[in-house]
């Protein structure tokens, strides 16, 4: 199973799967074009032609006994860009970035197949050590998905399906809230930038990591 135009979106996933995935698991975790980032592309403003790889990626961050990771998927409309502000994957046009959301910005129409509601996601789940109740753990979700509007961009369109999920995982308290609701974000933007950073390209679409 995987995201046309780079797999069988008709074979779904499995039971049996799940538990080999599960089975297979180790300390590292896999990023780039693997796993649910194996069919995932970024920068789909022009139609695939012009998009390119993106993937899973993950990053964490602590504060003295607090720590928050963050696991992306990164399948965007969007371009993704760096802590800087600049893209780094997304939609091409003659081996230069189009920028997206500039694009749309100024009257452009959307092309190609990938342009209809729900077709491209962002998921994320954010994870903490510290203890938290679940209204704390929406905070940090809605937190977290700062990063996305910070990361790529245009997002939350009417082609985007994008969800953050947060848990907890602790017994402590944090010393403040807002202290996991800040880490979330900053763990949440790598996450999301190593999914580009990390992928590899096929023949059909190109990646970072090629």
């Amino acid at each position: 199973f995987d995201l046309a135009p780079l797999g069988r979106p008709d074979r779904w996933p499995t039971a049996d799967g799940g538990a080999t995935a599960c089975d297979a698991a180790g300390v590292a975790v896999a990023e780039g074009s693997v796993g649910a980032g194996t069919g995932a592309t970024v920068g789909k403003v022009l139609g695939v032609a012009g998009a390119m790889k993106g993937g899973v990626g993950t990053w964490a961050e602590r504060s003295g006994d607090v720590v928050v990771g963050a696991l992306a998927v990164v399948n965007a409309f969007g371009d993704v860009r760096d802590g800087a502000g600049q893209i780094i994957a997304g939609a091409r046009d003659a081996q230069r970035f189009v920028d997206a959301a500039r694009y749309l910005a100024n009257g452009g129409a959307p092309g190609g197949s990938f342009p209809r509601a729900g077709a491209n996601t962002t998921l994320v789940v954010v994870g903490t050590s510290a203890q938290m109740e679940r209204t704390q753990l929406a905070e940090v979700a809605r937190s977290a998905c700062d990063a996305l509007a910070q990361r790529i961009t245009p997002v939350g369109t009417q082609f985007d399906g994008d969800i953050v999920f947060a848990v907890s995982v602790g017994d402590r308290p944090p010393p403040t809230p807002v202290m996991v609701e800040l880490l979330a974000q900053r763990a949440t933007a790598m996450a999301i930038e190593r999914a580009v950073r990390m992928a590899r390209g096929t023949k059909e679409v190109p990646g970072l990591a090629d």
